[in-house]
């Protein structure tokens, strides 16, 4: 289990997500990736449909090093719809070939936080519990990956650490459909 840091009071607390989370858990991401409006209302249900089954996929056959983190909000009562407010997985992965590195490091990836709790250091939280895992993993670096035009995004990063390590074009940011993704990496202190 994963414990949130005790710098100050805080109602939230970080543990590893369980099966018995997982409609909150699809809601949440669901919710911040594809927020019901416009066209999106109508596909919502099958967005949401398949954030699930992923996330219970990826639950059920979980590897090494993979964790699924979940934020609790310790002032709800455990059976209402603000019980988790926050979730972020993390696995190990290999470096991309072209960075010519042979070892592994910890991408974050998913972190996701309810509209109703944001702005008040869910987020904080789970990067923290992020750090403390990786490093009980044996890891050092972090990456994630935050698109461009998520200033708000980025500026939780930074403030907990990361740094841009590279910028990505991608088909879609090449024809202007979607901004360029800014992969970000945080080297953890021994």
């Amino acid at each position: 289990m994963v414990s949130s840091p005790s710098l100050n009071p805080s109602p939230y607390r970080v543990r590893s997500a369980a099966p018995e989370d997982l409609h909150q858990l699809a809601d949440i991401l669901t919710s911040s990736f594809y927020p019901p409006t416009g066209w999106r209302q109508w596909a919502y249900p099958l967005l949401r449909l398949s954030i699930y089954e992923d996330l219970k996929q990826r639950l059920r056959t979980a590897p090494n090093h993979y964790a699924c983190l979940a934020v609790v909000n310790g002032t709800a009562p455990k059976a209402s719809h603000d019980w988790l407010v926050g979730t972020v997985e993390m696995s190990s992965r290999r470096y991309p070939f072209w960075m010519n590195r042979r070892s592994r490091h910890v991408y974050l990836a998913n972190l996701a936080v309810r509209t109703s709790a944001r702005r008040q250091g869910v987020a904080r939280h789970l990067l923290t519990a992020c750090e403390q895992t990786a490093r009980s993993w044996g890891f050092r670096e972090l990456y994630l990956h935050v698109m461009e035009d998520n200033a708000r995004a980025q500026r939780v990063y930074q403030q907990a650490g990361f740094q841009v390590y590279q910028t990505e074009d991608t088909l879609l940011s090449f024809m202007g459909i979607q901004p360029r993704r800014l992969l970000m990496r945080k080297i953890l202190q021994t």
